[in-house]
């Protein structure tokens, strides 16, 4: 249910000189702009598409980046790791998929406009110039430098030479092969931290966001030491000791292989399992980075998991305690236990109805505009359902939204009697409400109307403010 008391409404229009326009959410500036004639003819297609970084399309475009930046960041080291991957024909096509993915990106930052002093830039080459200035874009490129091509062209040119011509060319074309030559496209990890961070501003449910968010990185960590605890094995080879991987006597499936390396990883990096010690110095240093790398791994991921946690049950938490207070206060001033249930029932379906917020506090954050622009959204199809405003210009309605104000009655509870004066005007938004008239014989209440969603009582107490004839009922 809202109610609006009948404050003033105030309206002031502010003169604005005849060099100053003002229009909703926009700023007009008049400033010479230098273009490059020579560029406009050449690019007129870049010239006249940009990317709006707040748009859905660019929103989508960046989780296929992301995508593509998770598949290199789980595959490459697997496939320096464990040799039966090299050779998939999946991958390949996988590859060049995120290697064309990583290409597009390129220029979609290149033409991805930007705010510059509260204006929006979308010139092709402003949008260049400003992508070359930020701090990733040394790394983008580096990130899509195709090294593996280089390294089979240099292996090619290896065989012209008269001296040790194969054996060099023997090992270009075994490092063409190998995965490792991919490594450059972790340049762009950067990506995923943007996206999370534009993510969480968008989603309604940022404590899932973060919580997934700690999965991923947590999941990427452990995989690495897991790849990489198979390749120290196999550099000091399989079986030698009782720390390195074990040799199979025959031949197993990769996914064998990789679930032994996944629960080596998870063991030490957690500092849980009874593993054999070390034997080598290799292995001692890598056996100690392991350690300390977990313990800050997962003293941010427990850090940050009880964050979650706690911003999960905030509201309610805060809701319960202020309660609490109530109860103690009616506790310590011997309020009656009828009074004190009716408490109670009005906390829960409180709590029910809106969870405790508190919607003009949480309004006034914004400003006038939006608040306007929000309070319209909630309450105008409320307003329109009152038959006396509907007739009335959008204009004010658009006003006295702002004037109204929750209230929340638990069920049973009297929202006023007869011979009371009111100050307010009703407008149902949820729920029922009876009408009350006592009997002349019995005197007991008998109901003689239900008001339902849409439904406003307490007008008349607008009208008469005079010598006390608002009263209700007269």
């Amino acid at each position: 249910m809202y109610a609006f008391n009948h404050n003033i409404i105030e309206i002031s229009f502010h003169p604005c000189t005849p060099q100053s326009f003002l229009t909703p959410g926009v700023s007009i500036l008049s400033y010479p702009l230098k273009y490059n004639d020579q560029a406009c003819e050449m690019w007129p297609v870049l010239n006249n598409w940009s990317v709006d970084p707040e748009s859905a399309a660019a929103f989508y475009w960046k989780a296929a980046v992301i995508l593509a930046v998770i598949y290199n960041c789980i595959i490459v080291i697997t496939r320096m790791a464990f040799e039966e991957l090299r050779d998939e024909p999946i991958f390949l096509a996988l590859d060049i998929l995120c290697d064309v993915i990583y290409v597009l990106d390129l220029f979609v930052e290149a033409r991805t406009s930007f705010l510059s002093e509260g204006l929006v830039i979308t010139e092709a080459r402003e949008t260049w110039q400003h992508f070359k200035q930020q701090s990733y874009f040394r790394s983008d490129l580096l990130a899509i430098c195709p090294i593996q091509i280089i390294s089979w062209i240099i292996g090619s040119f290896m065989w012209l030479l008269p001296f040790y011509g194969s054996t060099i060319c023997g090992m270009w074309s075994y490092a063409a092969q190998w995965a490792g030559l991919r490594i450059n496209r972790l340049l762009k990890y950067h990506t995923m931290e943007e996206f999370f961070q534009k993510t969480e501003s968008r989603t309604n449910k940022p404590n899932i966001l973060r919580a997934f968010k700690l999965g991923t990185q947590l999941s990427l960590v452990i995989h690495w030491f897991a790849c990489l605890y198979y390749m120290l094995s196999e550099y000091e080879g399989l079986g030698s000791n009782d720390w390195v991987y074990p040799k199979d006597p025959v031949p197993v499936v990769f996914s064998r292989k990789y679930i032994k390396c996944m629960f080596w990883s998870v063991m030490t990096l957690t500092t849980i399992g009874e593993r054999p010690p070390p034997q080598t110095e290799v292995e001692y240093i890598f056996t100690g980075l392991t350690f300390l790398i977990g313990v800050f791994v997962f003293a941010a991921v427990v850090g940050n998991v009880g964050d979650v946690i706690s911003n999960m049950n905030a509201a309610r938490r805060d809701f319960q305690a202020r309660m609490d207070q109530i109860k103690f206060f009616m506790d310590h001033r011997k309020v009656p236990e009828h009074l004190q249930n009716r408490v109670k029932r009005w906390a829960e379906y409180t709590w029910s109805r809106t969870n405790c917020i508190d919607e003009p506090s949480v309004l006034q954050l914004l400003p006038d505009r939006l608040r306007t622009e929000v309070a319209i959204h909630v309450h105008l199809d409320v307003l329109k359902k009152v038959s006396i405003f509907k007739d009335c210009e959008e204009g004010l309605l658009r006003e006295l939204v702002l004037k109204l104000r929750p209230q929340i009655f638990s069920p049973g509870d009297y929202i006023c009697r007869i011979g009371e004066i009111g100050r307010d005007m009703y407008i149902i938004n949820h729920g029922k409400v009876e009408i009350l008239f006592p009997e002349e014989e019995t005197g007991l209440m008998k109901q003689v109307s239900v008001m339902h969603p849409g439904g406003f009582f307490g007008e008349i107490s607008l009208l008469k403010l005079d010598e006390g004839h608002n009263r209700l009922g007269i």
